[in-house]
């Protein structure tokens, strides 16, 4: 019952008992072996402040036995008596104990009878002390001698069962008896007293009758199982007197209905098991102590725990745990723990072989003047708590070389970068001067070939026309100079046509606009091919020479491809300058190809086409992109940046 104090997990069938047990009109109390008080119900509590002198005497904690033991005055040959008794009950000399005692307050006569008995509960000794009025039974005695009658009225008044019997039949019982086993009154008179008990109760009671006939020693208050008229048997106390009226000896028998007091009582010991039973399963230590730290109950795990029996527990104070320099630092606070506080609290508690426990303690008050704590050992969380903190300590280090390692390396990479961006720069430098040296021996050559190999072809053939006119006649000679001459006029035309592909003079003439036009209605023709031109934007000057020579060579070598791959028949070629760029979109229906494919093959065989032609426009700082499926066609597309301020510049730069 003392488990009792942790209301907040008690179960249902708890406060059950104790609600059971606190509607009953009997002052009940639960002592332990050392005769203290564990547990009063509502009546003991209200009578104990209400008639007592000293009622902190009677309340849980204090010890009921030594207050008997030490009671002065006309009442102490009863509490004396009743402190023999409760040591017998105790130590097992004696099974159950009852004793009837006046207890007069200035304004009434009242009578009670005490009873004692003992019940063990997981190896523990308790006590039972039941304190019954029996101030009815006592004023119903004294009125029999005076008026039967009168007495007729009390025990008919009476809410208890009254039995009158002699030589052990009944002859009289009041209404409440009968109705208590659901006879009529009349149906019991001449009965034997054996026939509303059990049979073991009935052969019990009867021998407590014949030991009080022949002046013996029998308890005056017991408990037996009546039997209803149905067959139920219920659950009876009761108070038993002697007394002689006109020579002969009769046994009153009051008895009271105690069937929910049984319940309860038993309720109260299933929840006790039940919370003890909890109590020792419970992974984490648990123990009850009173609001001076010394212990009151603790289970089996805490006692595993620190290396303790359960005796040598329950005879240490909490502070015996506690390492004085933490309790010096966090001393416990009971003053919040009596206000109802909760508190949770990291310790490290002294095992009974001196090393230290780390623990979590959960702390409250669960009862007045009981308090209880619910240790968890943290060993294995304070472990994994400084592994982590080597382990974060260990990662700031890594962090930190590793930043410092990072930094180099960024040093180094930066330099990487710089050298890589220098060698970039020069790479497209030297192609930069490549392409406009290659521009300058095709201008060169174009020029020699239109002027020297020109001027000597047309010597050639005035030469050969001269000999044609000196011929005089004759056929062959005629046809020799015929063929020369149309040998000589199809190699002037190729001289002109290469001069005219290395560098046309449009482009250096007339600008890109027109160089283009010239050259995609040239290529159509050879080629067969219908191609679609379309130039916008260069109304309003020429691009810097490196612009228009970048993009002439361009579609001069997409074209060439379109012949050589493609197999089209038709082009679509627009170019156009926008605000700040050159657009220049080249697209065929020919056969297409893999650019991917291609790409890798031409870097693989050292071809230049593809490469070259992205390679130029990345020296400008633009881009080109080919699409092409296979089947569906191949579209190029070139842009190129130009500052606002170069266009329409000086087109020789």
């Amino acid at each position: 019952m003392v488990s009792q104090v942790d209301k907040r997990n008690e179960p249902d069938s708890e406060r059950f008992a104790e609600a059971s047990l606190d509607a009953l009109s009997e002052h009940i109390a639960v002592l332990d072996a050392g005769g203290a008080i564990v547990f009063v119900n509502r009546a003991w509590r209200e009578f104990g402040a209400a008639n007592s002198s000293h009622p902190e005497e009677l309340c849980e904690g204090s010890n009921y036995l030594v207050a008997c033991e030490n009671a002065t005055g006309e009442d102490a040959g009863d509490a004396g008596r009743l402190a023999a008794a409760l040591r017998a009950i105790i130590s097992g000399g004696l099974d159950v104990f009852s004793l009837e005692y006046p207890c007069h307050s200035p304004n009434q006569q009242r009578w009670y009878v005490a009873s004692v008995s003992r019940f063990e509960l997981g190896g523990r000794v308790r006590v039972v002390i039941t304190h019954s009025n029996i101030t009815t039974r006592k004023l119903a005695e004294q009125l029999m001698s005076q008026s039967e009658e009168q007495l007729r009225a009390i025990f008919e008044a009476s809410r208890d069962g009254i039995l009158v019997e002699h030589d052990e039949r009944i002859v009289y019982v009041n209404n409440s008896y009968a109705r208590l086993l659901m006879y009529a009154p009349e149906e019991l008179i001449g009965a034997p007293v054996s026939f509303v008990t059990s049979s073991d109760d009935g052969k019990r009671m009867l021998e407590f009758g014949r030991r009080r006939l022949r002046g013996e020693q029998a308890p005056a208050t017991y408990e037996f199982r009546g039997r209803r008229k149905d067959g139920v048997l219920i659950d009876f106390e009761a108070s038993v007197s002697t007394h002689k009226v006109a020579g002969k000896t009769f046994i009153t028998t009051t008895i009271r209905d105690i069937a929910e007091r049984k319940r309860a009582e038993e309720a109260l010991r299933q929840s006790e098991s039940k919370y003890r039973l909890l109590m020792e399963q419970a992974s984490d230590g648990i123990h009850t102590y009173d609001s001076s730290g010394n212990f009151i109950e603790t289970n089996l795990k805490l006692c595993d725990m620190l290396g303790y029996t359960r005796e040598e527990m329950l005879c240490l104070n909490v502070k015996d745990l506690i390492p004085p320099e933490e309790l010096n630092v966090a001393p416990i606070r009971f003053e919040q723990l009596r206000a109802g506080q909760t508190l949770l609290i990291e310790r490290r508690l002294r095992r009974k072989d001196g090393t230290l426990l780390p623990v979590e303690i959960s702390g409250r008050m669960v009862q007045d003047g009981v308090l209880q704590s619910i240790i968890r050992d943290i060993t294995e969380r304070k472990q994994a708590e400084e592994a982590l903190r080597q382990a974060y300590d260990g990662l700031e280090r890594r962090v930190e070389e590793r930043t410092a390692e990072i930094l180099v390396a960024n040093e180094m990479l930066k330099t990487e970068m710089a050298e890589r961006l220098r060698a970039e720069q020069a790479r497209q430098e030297l192609l930069r001067r490549l392409v406009l040296a290659q521009e300058d021996e095709r201008r060169r050559i174009s020029r020699e070939l239109h002027d020297q190999m020109g001027q000597q072809l047309t010597a050639i053939m005035m030469g050969l026309k001269a000999l044609d006119a000196a011929s005089y006649g004759r056929q062959s000679i005629i046809v020799n100079l015929q063929q020369l001459q149309e040998l000589t006029n199809q190699l002037a035309r190729e001289v002109h046509n290469l001069a005219w592909g290395l560098r046309p003079p449009a482009l250096d003439d007339l600008g890109l606009h027109t160089a283009l036009y010239n050259y995609v209605e040239e290529w159509a023709k050879r080629s067969q091919v219908l191609v679609d031109f379309h130039s916008s934007g260069f109304e309003n000057g020429r691009l810097p020479v490196a612009y228009e020579n970048t993009i002439y060579r361009i579609a001069q070598e997409a074209l060439t491809n379109v012949v050589k791959h493609s197999e089209a028949d038709q082009v679509s070629f627009i170019v156009e300058r926008r605000d700040d760029q050159i657009v220049t979109v080249i697209e065929d229906n020919g056969r297409g190809f893999d650019v991917e494919a291609s790409t890798q093959a031409s870097i693989k065989e050292g071809k230049l086409g593809l490469l070259g032609m992205r390679e130029r426009a990345h020296l400008l700082g633009g881009t080109l992109a080919i699409e092409s499926v296979p089947g569906v066609g191949t579209s190029v597309f070139v842009n190129i940046p130009v500052e606002e301020a170069r266009i329409g510049g000086d087109a020789c730069e």
